[in-house]
């Protein structure tokens, strides 16, 4: 009996649809490379996604469902990067077709359209305003989170595929670009201007917006801010404007944030290690008013009340609550929008790009537009799904197939390794290791460290391979029941075998009595039967090898 695979979770999670599973296997067998070619079928930026992706995937993990522990995928990711860096197969596109494609941004999500653009035959250039590639992976996220050499190599590779960059170039006019021979046009811009608080004094000197500053930052211009720093929001510029300006030299970084923790925008390990390293944060209060004096800033603030389960609704300020923040600079980091030139000439829903869903085509011919230009801001590999999809939908409108997923992992290198050598896999999630807090603020040194082979490896192991099936072999099966306790503490939270998803069934047979082994409907494909049967009755089955035993 066997229990027929399910879509894996961490896979369906993924915007660019990586498959898990199979790297991970990859990475217990120490096949780095292969690993990496896995990787690389769903994603041109496989060391960017290691450093700084959200991981929607983890929060899909199977062991996050039972143990709240879930796979460590997004340092597993960056393992692989860095153990088979410059191992990056040759590059195969297709015959030249002759198309030429401009494309207005150089960020996760124009390098990612312009890379599949090119492997498709098509000759992309990419247009960028800033002095360097890489958009806000490059303006926007600090290097103490993603070194540039990591950021530097991977642009470096994508180019390689067949793509001009002209930077320095800032486009008014996409019209312009198709009078000039190409047949497309792709938007990529972002959503780089900072939006305002709408409060008096928020235009006093000293007062900065958290993009400006970031872009500042990483792009060698330091700014001056004192030493002591407020920086108002919740979400990642702003923990990273907070954690930016304590290795600028900031003695006190206070951040004002108007909702709970629980509702911060930023990733919960990077408020985890602001406050590690020093960072005040004050949670249910909002910004007032701004007066300067004396060459400091004084912001007044109210607390407020929760606005109750509508998220929707913003928290209302409390009468007579009123307190003070005094700082030498304020960063403001309460959103971020497009700026969308006026010569682009396209319609705009509010002030995003408007497009066809499917299609990204904007409201002119040959125009796409797609990424934080039209969602608002997203993730990196929301960025990369997005310049995927645009890379498809381009190449149908160039006359191609719109067919751009590539296969340089043989997938006889997915099977489960046999002896590993490490000791069984357990719940409890493999420590990363940080830089200590001491060590943080000369310069912006990497703060996640690097792992082992030896725990990558473990960690990895932990992966309960839902992606396989679960072979179930009853004459191994000692009727210990421990699959179905497992199982129905899963679904109820308490052991109660009649419960499980997973059934037991004395039959007669000739002479002896036998036991079969079924799966309800409820069953899910998790594998926790798997990980704890103790006579090795379930196992997980290789993918389309599987019959009855």
């Amino acid at each position: 009996m066997y229990r027929e695979p399910t879509k894996a979770p961490c896979k369906e999670a993924c915007p660019a649809g990586v498959d898990v599973p199979r790297y991970l296997r990859l990475i217990v067998a120490g096949k780095y490379p292969e690993a990496l070619a896995v990787i690389r079928e769903s994603i041109p930026f496989p060391a960017v996604c290691g450093y700084v992706c959200p991981g929607p995937c983890e929060v899909k993990c199977q062991l996050a469902q039972v143990t709240d522990a879930p796979e460590a995928i997004r340092v597993l990711k960056r393992f692989v990067a860095d153990h088979a860096s410059g191992k990056r197969q040759d590059h195969r596109p297709a015959p030249a077709t002759g198309k030429k494609v401009a494309i207005v941004g150089s960020g996760p999500a124009g390098l990612t359209a312009a890379y599949y653009l090119a492997m498709q035959g098509h000759r992309p250039t990419v247009f960028e305003a800033l002095p360097e590639p890489g958009g806000m992976m490059r303006a926007g996220i600090p290097a103490y989170r993603l070194p540039r050499a990591v950021l530097d190599a991977e642009i470096e590779g994508i180019i390689k595929a067949g793509i001009d960059v002209k930077t320095g170039t800032r486009i008014e006019s996409p019209d312009n670009l198709l009078a000039q021979g190409y047949d497309a046009a792709f938007l990529a811009v972002g959503a780089h201007r900072g939006v305002r608080m709408g409060i008096a004094g928020e235009d006093s000197p000293g007062v900065i917006d958290a993009l400006s500053f970031l872009r500042a930052v990483n792009l060698g211009k330091n700014p001056t801010l004192g030493k002591s720093v407020a920086v108002v929001g919740g979400g990642n510029s702003a923990v990273d404007a907070s954690r930016t300006a304590l290795r600028l030299g900031a003695k006190e970084v206070t951040v004002v944030y108007r909702r709970t923790r629980a509702e911060m925008r930023a990733y919960p390990e990077e408020i985890n290690e602001a406050i590690r390293e020093g960072v005040k944060i004050v949670f249910m209060a909002t910004p007032g008013r701004i007066s300067a004096a004396d060459g400091r800033l004084r912001m007044e603030c109210l607390r407020t009340r929760p606005s109750g389960k509508d998220a929707s609704v913003p928290p209302q300020p409390i009468k007579g609550s009123e307190f003070a923040v005094e700082a030498e600079t304020v960063i403001v980091a309460v959103g971020q929008e497009p700026e969308i030139p006026q010569g682009f000439s396209v319609s705009l829903k509010g002030k995003a790009i408007q497009v066809v869903p499917d299609s990204m085509a904007t409201s002119k011919t040959g125009i796409f537009a797609g990424a934080d230009c039209v969602t608002g801001p997203r993730s990196v590999i929301e960025a990369i799904a997005a310049g995927k999809q645009a890379a498809t939908a381009i190449d149908r409108y160039l006359g191609g197939r719109g067919v751009i997923e590539e296969r340089p992992a043989p997938h006889d290198e997915a099977m489960p390794p046999a002896g590993t050598g490490y000791p069984p896999p357990t719940a409890i999630r493999n420590e990363i290791p940080l830089l200590s807090v001491a060590e943080r603020f000369s310069g912006f040194p990497l703060v996640e460290l690097p792992l082992s082979a030896e725990t990558a490896a473990r960690e990895a192991d932990r992966c309960l391979k839902c992606d396989l099936p679960i072979v179930a072999e009853a004459a191994k099966c000692r009727s210990c029941f421990i699959c179905q306790l497992v199982c129905s503490l899963r679904f109820e939270g308490a052991f109660d075998t009649s419960k499980a998803a997973i059934s037991l069934l004395p039959v007669k047979s000739v002479g002896e009595g036998e036991i079969r082994i079924s799966f309800a409907d409820q069953c899910d494909g998790c594998g926790l039967c798997v990980r704890y049967c103790p006579f090795g009755a379930l196992t997980r089955g290789a993918s389309g090898r599987c019959k009855e035993r």
